[in-house]
């Protein structure tokens, strides 16, 4: 088994609150992915948890003392050498607030004020202490400063408060973490990535539609960004939040979105066209609503233009283009024409009949098909496995 954190050297920092024994699993997750952890600990966290919990986890002695005279090396600019990465696990209110004011009376606090190392921080507190203006300034302070934060959770606190402040799920910080360390290997690739639903309009207020999320295109964009490529998103509509990437347009129509993509369409060294643009459009659109009232009314439908195609039709050389299908049959015979009529190099062909496959879902039961007819079942996946997936396969043609 691959271990994607091996060889990487991760000083956990733990301070003093309630969720500081969740940090016992997360260095147990990181040495069993391959990492050399060394854990540093505040006096307030010793507390809660022994340091002897951590020696016996990591393998490794774990430092708390700034002025440790058995050890000959300077501690703090010791470890703040070694680092690959410093995550704080958890990071206290009165833990952030210093570091943000440069305050160093700690062992740790000095680490992160000698360290080039990226740091990443990971909240846990009391609700209105997160919310207090103080405290997110500092944050603020923080992030401009070049340090990431781990958003915590909404939910139950160990204080009997409901709200923003539980540390956030030692998985999902895990992942972060390896997102973290993912080789940068599409830095040289332009990556326009199409998500969400068109909507095409009867009137000022009715339109038809599909239920398309955007969930698979956040995916894309989070996996191709990791990997250092230059996303850029065209979406219709979403029910996740896409503008967190600076070149990020919104469009209604499928029209409106192969005019976006058309304005720098040779730009793109990869286009990934995830959204679900609607096959159909209404010949005329009404400025006013519709009253009800009205006896009858009658419309006409016609189809709207082939994004997909035409983006294939202008496809130039060194160009890779992929294309997502979602079928209820025929799936992969149903791919295998699409790829080939709008000059695809993969398709990613999603049965929407199976169980926890589909639209709002977080997963889909894949196929992916290559311009040379080759298929290969993925079964039900998430959508991030997916994303994953896929750009494995880009790097894979950019090798070659």
């Amino acid at each position: 088994m691959i271990k994607d954190l091996k060889g990487k050297n991760i000083l956990l920092g733990v301070t003093g609150g309630i969720s500081a024994y969740k940090s016992c699993e997360l260095s147990r997750l990181l040495m069993k992915d391959g990492a050399d952890v060394n854990v540093v600990m505040t006096s307030n966290a010793e507390k809660f948890v022994s340091a002897l919990t951590f020696q016996y986890l990591t393998g490794n002695k774990v430092s708390n003392d700034m002025y440790d005279v058995s050890d000959p090396k300077i501690s703090h600019i010791d470890l703040a050498d070694k680092a690959d990465l410093i995550i704080i696990c958890p990071a206290t209110a009165n833990f952030i607030s210093k570091f943000a004011n440069g305050i160093a009376d700690n062992l740790l606090l000095n680490i992160l004020l000698a360290t080039k190392a990226r740091i990443i921080v990971c909240p846990a507190m009391n609700v209105n202490m997160y919310e207090n203006k103080i405290i997110q300034e500092n944050i603020m302070k923080l992030k401009k400063n070049g340090v990431i934060f781990i958003e915590p959770e909404t939910g139950e606190l160990a204080c009997g408060w409901e709200g923003k402040g539980r540390l956030a799920e030692i998985e999902n910080i895990l992942k972060f973490i390896k997102k973290k360390f993912q080789n940068k290997t599409l830095t040289n690739e332009n990556v326009l990535i199409t998500a969400g639903a068109t909507r095409e309009y009867l009137d000022a207020i009715r339109f038809i539609s599909n239920p398309s999320s955007g969930i698979m295109g956040l995916c894309l964009a989070d996996e191709f960004k990791n990997r250092g490529a230059k996303i850029n998103i065209i979406a219709g509509h979403t029910e996740v939040d896409l503008s967190k990437y600076d070149n990020y347009f919104k469009v209604d129509s499928a029209d409106e979105m192969k005019n976006e993509i058309d304005k720098k369409l040779n730009t793109y060294s990869i286009i990934i066209k995830a959204a679900a643009v609607g096959d159909f459009k209404f010949k005329s659109k009404k400025k006013n609503k519709i009253k009800k009232d009205d006896n009858s009314f009658n419309f006409q439908i016609e189809k709207n233009i082939d994004v997909l195609k035409n983006i294939g039709q202008k496809k130039i050389k060194h160009q890779i283009l992929v294309g997502f299908s979602a079928e209820t049959e025929k799936v992969v015979q149903n791919a295998k024409k699409k790829i080939k009529n709008k000059n695809l190099d993969f398709i990613v062909a999603n049965d929407i009949s199976k169980k926890g496959s589909g639209f709002g879902s977080k997963s889909n039961f894949t196929y992916f098909v290559d311009s040379n007819g080759s298929v290969e079942e993925l079964g039900l996946q998430t959508k991030e496995k997916i994303a994953k997936y896929l750009a494995d396969k880009i790097e894979i043609m950019r090798q070659n």
